[in-house]
């Protein structure tokens, strides 16, 4: 069965944070998430229930990394994370987007993010 993308929108101004959000479910997708992929389209992200620790390993270009609560709240914004690195921070969810998604969103730590199907 098709997954059918969420949209992420930022409640605070309403701004469209990624308007083709899919979950990653089951071992292989949450495992490989976006390695090997030459490019992320604009707009595109992958989701993560919970959002362990994630890495950017065999990946070719840099993500920007945004932790939520239970509630969908911001913890934290990575910008820019590189291939080939770690981040051990674990959060209830876990969005991988482009690099400049989240600031296009001016999206901020306290903001919370609405999900549209």
């Amino acid at each position: 069965m098709k997954q059918h993308p969420l949209k992420a929108i930022n409640c605070r101004n309403e701004r469209v944070f990624l308007d083709d959000l899919r979950e990653a479910k089951g071992f292989w997708r949450t495992f490989a998430g976006l390695m090997l992929r030459p490019a992320l389209p604009a707009g595109e992200g992958l989701l993560f229930r919970p959002g362990r620790s994630v890495h950017t390993h065999f990946m070719r270009f840099p993500i920007d990394l945004v932790f939520l609560d239970e509630e969908g709240r911001v913890q934290a914004i990575r910008e820019a994370m590189p291939p080939w690195r770690f981040d051990l921070r674990n959060a209830a969810v876990l969005i991988e987007a482009n690099v400049g998604a989240a600031r296009a969103a001016d999206l901020h730590v306290g903001d919370r993010l609405r999900f549209d199907a």
